[in-house]
C-alpha cells in the first residue's frame, strides 16, 4: 500500500476506508483514519509542520487508526456530535440496549478503544488547519454526529464528505440509515445532507468509500433522485423530503412570523430596526433532526428560518432570541446561534441558571451545552427588545422553570403560553369546539399546587389576543378558550387533592414528592479532591423542625453530618461536602443525601452523580 497522488497536494490512502492527505502551509491534515496502516507510509507524504487526523464520523473501520497516528505524532479532532462514541466506548456499550432492542442505528459499529481526541469540531465552524480554512458541513446519515469539510486547496473546493455521497448517484451503505427497527430514517437524513454538501459548491468531492468525484453537482442530483426511490419499498418515505429551497416562515400578523417545520414551534418578530427576534429555537421536523430518542446526537439541530426571513424581510441573521423555557427541543439550536451569529439570549430570571450552568440541575429535557444569557429578566417586569414590549410571569405546571411571556406588537398582545396550555381536540386543532383541558403537567420539572389557577389569572390580567405555544400553530383567544382552562386548573388541584394526602395537618413534600436537590447534580473534579455540594431541603411539616442531613456513598468517603432548623414547611438551601479518598477514580458514581426531619427518618431523598479522574465531555 502506498499513497496515490490526486492533486499536487491530494494524496489517497486505501485502506479499511480511504483516508486522504492534504498538504497545507503549516502542516499536512489526514480525512480519516481507516487501521493506521498510513502510518507507515507518512515519510511519503511528509510536508514538515503539523500531522492532524480529522474524522468524519465515528465507525471504527475510519476511526481506530487514529491510536497509531498519535503514536507517529498527530492530534486527532472529531466532529463534536459524535463524541459520546469516540472518547469513551466502555461506557458507550455499558448503556447500549442489547436486550428487545429495536435500536438499530450502527454505534455498535463504534470505536472499541478509547481515541485520543483533541478538540471537537463543531457545525458550520471554519477551523485553521494546517494553514489551510476549513468549513464544518453537518451531514447526519451513517450517523447523526457525521459531519463532512470543505476545504480551498490550490484554488481548487474540495469537499471530504465520509461515506455520505461515495459515487454517482450511490452511497456507501444502506444498512447504517435504518435508525429504527424497519424504517430508513438516515437515507433522508443523507438527502438533507448531500444538499448542504451542494451548497457548498465543490469543485471535486472526496468520499470515504468511493473514489474521487469531478462532477459534485451531476452526482448529487443523482443520489438525492435515487434516495426518494425508496419509497418504492417503504411508502410515505417520500412525503419526508421536504425540499429545503421551500419558504420556511409564514406570517401570522403583520411583523410576526412562525417555522413551518419546527417541533418545538419558533417564532420570529421583526424589530422597527429590522432586527429579528426569535422565541425559542429548537429541532426542525425535518428528517435530518430525530428527537425521538435520547442519544446526544438524535438532538442536533440545525439552522431553520433563515430562508424565508431573508425573502419576507432581508434579515440574515437572529439578534435576540428569548426563551420561553429550558427544554433542550426549545433551545438546542441556541448554542448554533450564538456560535454563527452572536445571537443575544434574554430568559426569566427563574430558570437563567438552568441555561447557563446545566450540569448543576437534574431536571428532565435539559440540554447539555451552557447557554449564555445576556438578560436575566425578573418576574413581573417589563422590558424592550426594539419597539416590543415584553412582560414575563412565572409559570410553573409543565415546568416550574419557564415564564409566561406578554408581548405587545404595533398594539396587537400575543401572550407565549410554553407548553403550559394544550388541549384534547376532536380534529386535531390547537383549540376548537369540543376541547379538554391537557394539563401537561410533569413531575420531575417541579410544579405546585394552584400552578394552573396561577397562570389562568395571570393570562386575564394580560387579555391577549392571540396565543402562541411551543408545539401548535397560534390562534386568537375567547371566553371559550378561557373556561377551557380553568376547567382544566380547577381539576388539576382536586385530583392531586383527593389522590393525596396534601392537607395542612398532613406530612408531605408537596405534589413534587421532592425532599431535597443536591447541586451540581454532575460533579466533575479531573484532578480528585473533596466533594462540595449546595442544595435545597423541605420541612415536610406543618410546624417547626430540625432537620439532619448527610452523604450516603462507598465506605471510605466521609460526609459532613449538618444540622438545619427548618419553618412549617420552609424548604431552605443547605451546603455539605464529603472528603474523598486521594486515590479514588470513578465515573457517575451516586452520592445520596439522607435526610432526616424532627427525628423522622426519609431516607436518600436525592442524589448526585461524581466523576474524578476522567476528562470532562
Amino acid at each position: 500500500m502506498h499513497w496515490e497522488k490526486i492533486r499536487d497536494n491530494l494524496l489517497l490512502f486505501r485502506d479499511s476506508c480511504h483516508v486522504y492527505a492534504v498538504r497545507g502551509p503549516t502542516g499536512t491534515v489526514l480525512v480519516n483514519a481507516g487501521t493506521g496502516r498510513c502510518a507507515d507510509h507518512l515519510a511519503e507524504i511528509a510536508a514538515g509542520g503539523s500531522l492532524t487526523v480529522v474524522l468524519t464520523h465515528h465507525f471504527r473501520d475510519h476511526t481506530d487508526g487514529a491510536l497509531r497516528l498519535r503514536e507517529a505524532g498527530a492530534e486527532t479532532l472529531g466532529p463534536y456530535w459524535d463524541q459520546e462514541y469516540l472518547i469513551d466506548p466502555e461506557q458507550h456499550f455499558r448503556e447500549r440496549q442489547v436486550w428487545n432492542s429495536y435500536d438499530n442505528r450502527w454505534d455498535r459499529f463504534a470505536p472499541v478503544r478509547p481515541l485520543p481526541i483533541a478538540d471537537w469540531l463543531m457545525d458550520y465552524e471554519q477551523r485553521e488547519i494546517a494553514g489551510l480554512a476549513w468549513e464544518v458541513v453537518p451531514t447526519p446519515g451513517a450517523t447523526n454526529g457525521a459531519s463532512s469539510y470543505v476545504v480551498e486547496l490550490d484554488g481548487e473546493r474540495l469537499a471530504f464528505g465520509g461515506e455520505t455521497i461515495c459515487g454517482s448517484g450511490r452511497t456507501g451503505r444502506l444498512a447504517p440509515f435504518q435508525y429504527n427497527y424497519n424504517d430508513l430514517s438516515g437515507a433522508v437524513n443523507v438527502w438533507h445532507a448531500a444538499a448542504r454538501i451542494g451548497d457548498a459548491a465543490p469543485d471535486l468531492i472526496l468520499p470515504s468509500l468511493g473514489d474521487p468525484i469531478d462532477d459534485p453537482t451531476s452526482a448529487i442530483a443523482a443520489l438525492r433522485e435515487n434516495v426518494a426511490r425508496i419509497d418504492e419499498i417503504n411508502p410515505g418515505f417520500r412525503q419526508q423530503l421536504i425540499e429545503p429551497a421551500e419558504d420556511d416562515i409564514e406570517e401570522v400578523i403583520p411583523r410576526l412570523y412562525r417555522s413551518r417545520y419546527a417541533s418545538a414551534q419558533t417564532h420570529f418578530i421583526v424589530g422597527q430596526s429590522g432586527k429579528i427576534l426569535c422565541i425559542d429555537y429548537g429541532y426542525t421536523t425535518l428528517g435530518h433532526i430525530m428527537p425521538g430518542k435520547s442519544h446526544l446526537s438524535n438532538r442536533r439541530s440545525a439552522l431553520h428560518g433563515l430562508r424565508g426571513l431573508k425573502k419576507h424581510t432581508g434579515a440574515t441573521s437572529i439578534d435576540t432570541c428569548l426563551v420561553s423555557h429550558f427544554h433542550d427541543d426549545h433551545v438546542n439550536g441556541i448554542p448554533l446561534l450564538q456560535r454563527v451569529f452572536g445571537t443575544e439570549v434574554w430568559a426569566g430570571r427563574q430558570f437563567s441558571d438552568l441555561l447557563e450552568n446545566p450540569t448543576r440541575y437534574d431536571r428532565p429535557c435539559l440540554w447539555h451545552e451552557p447557554i449564555k444569557v445576556a438578560n436575566h429578566i425578573p418576574n413581573g417586569e417589563t422590558v424592550y427588545w426594539d419597539d416590543i414590549a415584553i412582560t414575563v410571569y412565572p409559570m410553573s405546571g409543565h415546568t416550574r422553570f419557564a415564564t409566561l411571556l406578554c408581548l405587545e406588537i404595533d398594539g396587537v398582545r400575543v401572550a407565549h403560553t410554553g407548553d403550559q396550555v394544550f388541549f384534547g381536540t376532536p380534529d386535531g386543532s390547537a383549540f376548537g369546539p369540543g376541547a379538554e383541558p391537557f394539563t401537561n403537567h410533569v413531575y420531575k420539572n417541579g410544579l405546585d399546587i394552584g400552578c394552573y389557577k396561577q397562570s389562568l389569572a395571570d393570562l386575564r390580567a394580560f387579555g391577549p389576543d392571540w396565543i402562541l405555544t411551543g408545539h401548535t400553530i397560534p390562534y386568537q383567544t375567547s371566553a371559550e378558550w378561557y373556561q377551557t382552562i380553568e376547567r382544566g386548573a380547577i381539576a388539576f388541584d382536586e385530583v392531586h387533592q383527593v389522590l393525596m394526602a396534601l392537607g395542612d395537618d398532613d406530612i408531605h413534600f408537596g405534589a413534587e414528592s421532592q425532599g431535597g436537590k443536591l447541586k451540581p447534580y454532575q460533579l466533575h473534579l479531573p484532578d480528585g479532591g473533596d466533594a462540595q455540594f449546595d442544595g435545597w431541603i423541605l420541612n415536610p411539616f406543618p410546624s417547626p423542625q430540625r432537620a439532619v442531613i448527610q452523604l450516603i456513598g462507598p465506605p471510605d468517603w466521609e460526609s459532613e453530618v449538618v444540622e438545619v432548623d427548618l419553618g412549617p414547611r420552609e424548604q431552605k438551601e443547605i451546603r455539605i461536602g464529603m472528603k474523598l479518598p486521594a486515590d479514588v477514580r470513578c465515573r457517575r458514581h451516586p452520592v445520596g443525601l439522607d435526610l432526616v426531619v424532627g427525628n423522622r427518618p426519609f431516607g436518600q431523598v436525592s442524589e448526585a452523580l461524581v466523576t474524578v479522574g476522567y476528562p470532562k465531555f
